[in-house]
């Protein structure tokens, strides 16, 4: 649950786990897991001969670039992605590839916006500096990979095993995902998922709807979280342990959270006896360029449910 980057399913994955059921809200996320799934032959030969295709293609104005030419990506790059994301969903649309295959090719398109984004990793905000250098008296301003020609690459292909990858709301999925172990990763603090990817969100869904403000978000009020809101974040975590059909589960959280360790540990405390391993972590405090290093608290919660 709460899939995100998909990195602990991977790592799970590579120590061969046989099956997943993975649930994000973000299309975006669940986009980029879907497609780094290994495909059938056939598809392969279709996504890396699209890739050379789509690597080729000739910039064209379009949603991207009337939106986010010179905030997010450069005015260049907009160009070149309008152009891709186009193919990818005609392509799609028209039988060009198959499903999967136009999947991958979507999560290829993704990653590789990511990588020539203007910003420090998240995009509740850019930086205001393009066609400058990258720092400037020790003050990190641009990214200089933005101003890097927008690229596919090739995807690293996770095994295809036994998976189910559900794009929604978390309590609709838990119950149609009975598990023999449940990792839990809600988010912690009062920050929306879907404000710091909405950008990303907005290429994977492909919808072109208007966007508004300085940040240039569109409508996400379907994308709410209750975890982020400090008057919902407790009752969510209880109902969503109570719904849960699994023997195994684990809790991930953080010492700056929402809820503190003793509230967490009142939630599970009526399925018994639980154990809680603290893992120092040290992270980069805010501010573009002059962040302070400090140490966080991860948590991890397991019990035994069933």
């Amino acid at each position: 649950m709460f899939l995100g980057t998909g990195a602990v399913s991977a790592a799970l994955l590579g120590r061969g786990l046989r099956s997943v059921v993975a649930c994000d809200n973000l299309r975006s996320n669940t986009a980029v897991f879907e497609g780094a799934f290994a495909l059938s032959q056939s598809d392969e030969d279709a996504f890396y001969f699209s890739l050379g295709e789509l690597n080729r293609l000739p910039g064209v104005p379009g949603y991207i670039t009337e939106c986010f030419a010179g905030t997010y990506f450069t005015r260049d790059n907009c160009l070149r992605m309008d152009a891709v994301r186009e193919e990818i969903a005609r392509k799609k649309e028209s039988g060009a590839v198959s499903n999967a295959a136009a999947t991958s090719l979507l999560a290829a398109f993704l990653l590789a916006a990511d990588r020539a984004a203007n910003t420090l990793g998240q995009y509740d905000a850019y930086l205001k500096h393009l066609g400058r250098a990258g720092y400037e008296n020790g003050r990190h301003v641009v990214d200089v990979r933005v101003y890097e020609e927008f690229t596919l690459r090739p995807l690293e292909f996770l095994p295809a095993v036994e998976r189910r990858i559900f794009t929604g709301d978390v309590f609709d999925a838990v119950s149609a995902a009975g598990a023999d172990t449940a990792y839990v990763d809600p988010p912690y603090n009062g920050r929306q998922y879907c404000d710091n990817y909405h950008v990303l969100e907005n290429l994977a869904r492909w919808e072109k709807p208007a966007v508004a403000g300085k940040t240039l978000k569109f409508d996400r009020s379907g994308l709410k979280s209750p975890f982020s809101q400090k008057r919902k974040a407790g009752p969510a975590l209880a109902d969503l342990i109570a719904r849960l059909e699994a023997d195994h589960v684990y809790v991930s959280y953080n010492s700056e959270g929402i809820l503190t360790r003793e509230e967490i540990e009142s939630i599970l405390s009526p399925y018994g006896h639980h154990v809680v391993w603290e893992l120092p972590y040290p992270v980069f405090g805010k501010g573009a360029g002059v962040s302070r290093k400090r140490t966080v608290i991860e948590y991890l919660f397991y019990f035994r449910k069933k």
